[in-house]
């Protein structure tokens, strides 16, 4: 095993393994300290020792034997003490005392880091001298001084050579600071159209490629020049461009008269300017508004059809039918069974139909005879039935009379008036009937 295990000669008998070391106090037989070193030596852990032991026992725990588990699991060791057998355990939290007397089975601990393992089985034991690597030896004492698992060194990562072919591409320097985004309009001021001082720094029509490159693909008429008439020539008042044409190179100016509505000898269109003043008179932008009284005079001039042939909207859910008793739970609540009624330590129901939502009563199990889900109480026309949800301790039925009888898990059971139906941990319900007066 990982480590130095030294023993002082005794009378118990000491497993060791490259897994674990197991010791066994007490007259046991070869066959069984045999087997032993085989499971832990094959890595079947504590399970394969508490196997061969109630296997050479039986299952009562008095005629087990003491004994000591110590296994190696990664960076930590599995220990389990029986008996008046103990462990002094030497980790990173410091010096621990395990051991197994005034428990009825055996106390296990999983402890990080240890160090030292020190197991004495007389307490006159001799120290530890004698090493052993791994077999069965007869001992009075053990010592283990366990190697703790080292991490894996990690794989060493060879530099990436540089394709021959593909040149080294030099590092890219990112600029201090990038340019603040500026409009083309940052070069005037915002109160007064005088262009700034530094405007020819900023927007330079020299520097500004032509709009005409034969790189560019643009509409015939993007390449008249500012302010040009169809046949190329520049208008004769060149006021109308508004006097920025050696900023911008490419402005389109148009007169005001360009906009008006033509038809087409050219005319403007008299028909649209006349409705558009009177929709303006009328107070309308654009004469298709529609106010309110219109709106209304509209509606009432269409003949109003009464739809008779629609069915009503069925109700949301059947009215719920008169319920015909109630349940008392000895914890003081008491329910109507107008609806399912389902009692457990952590009730649930999975019987949701429509508008139906049970009732769930949650109730204390100290002992934890009640299951979670327990029993179901419902109403089936005038009677009422109770299930018993598969619970593990069941659940009783006492009627006067007749002696108790337990309720089959998950056949319903009709339950009468008086009937008291017992959950265990002295939670019980009593069936009871409603009055006239209440049921309405």
């Amino acid at each position: 095993m990982s480590g130095i295990v030294r023993y002082a000669p005794g009378r118990a008998h000491v497993v060791v393994t490259p897994h674990g070391l197991v010791v066994v106090g007490g007259e046991v037989s070869s066959a069984l300290v045999a087997r032993l070193w085989e499971e832990v030596s094959a890595g079947g852990g504590l399970a394969a020792v508490l196997e061969a032991l109630t296997g050479a026992f039986g299952t009562s725990l008095s005629a087990i034997p003491p004994f000591v588990v110590a296994l190696s699991e990664q960076s930590a060791v599995r220990l389990a003490v029986r008996g008046s057998l103990s462990v002094r355990v030497v980790g990173g939290a410091g010096t621990e005392v395990i051991s197994g007397a005034g428990v009825t089975t055996w106390s296990e601990r999983v402890i990080a880091a240890v160090t030292r393992v020190e197991i004495d089985v007389r307490a006159d034991a001799a120290s530890p001298t004698l090493p052993v690597g791994d077999g069965v030896v007869l001992a009075s004492a053990v010592e283990w001084l366990p190697v703790p698992a080292a991490a894996p060194d990690p794989e060493p990562v060879a530099p990436r050579e540089p394709e021959p072919d593909r040149p080294a591409m030099a590092p890219v320097v990112p600029p201090a600071s990038p340019p603040a985004p500026r409009g083309p309009w940052s070069a005037f001021d915002a109160e007064s159209p005088t262009p700034r001082p530094d405007a020819a720094a900023l927007i330079d029509s020299a520097a500004v490629s032509s709009l005409t490159d034969a790189d560019t693909l643009l509409p015939p008429d993007s390449t008249r020049g500012v302010g040009e008439n169809d046949a190329g020539t520049p208008p004769a008042d060149e006021s109308a461009t508004g006097g920025y044409d050696h900023l911008w190179g490419a402005t389109v100016a148009r007169v005001v008269e360009d906009a008006a509505v033509r038809n087409e000898e050219g005319e403007e269109g008299k028909e649209a300017e006349e409705h558009d003043d009177d929709a303006a008179a009328a107070g309308d932008h654009d004469g298709a508004t529609v106010t309110v009284a219109q709106a209304r005079a509209l509606r009432d001039s269409r003949p109003s059809v009464e739809r008779t042939d629609q069915p009503a909207p069925p109700p949301l859910a059947p009215p719920r039918p008169p319920a015909p008793g109630r349940v008392r739970v000895s914890t003081g609540q008491v329910l109507t069974l107008d609806r399912t009624v389902v009692i457990g330590r952590r009730p649930r129901s999975t019987r949701v139909t429509g508008t139906d939502l049970p009732h769930l009563v949650a109730v204390d199990s100290p002992q934890q005879d009640i299951s979670r889900s327990h029993v179901e109480l419902r109403a089936e026309g005038d009677s009422i039935v109770a299930i018993d949800l598969h619970t593990t301790n069941g659940t009783t039925l006492r009627r006067s009379g007749v002696d108790p009888m337990r309720l089959h898990p998950g056949e319903p059971t009709v339950v009468v008036p008086g009937d008291v139906i017992d959950l265990g941990d002295d939670i019980t319900v009593v069936i009871e009937s409603l009055a006239t007066e209440e049921i309405g």
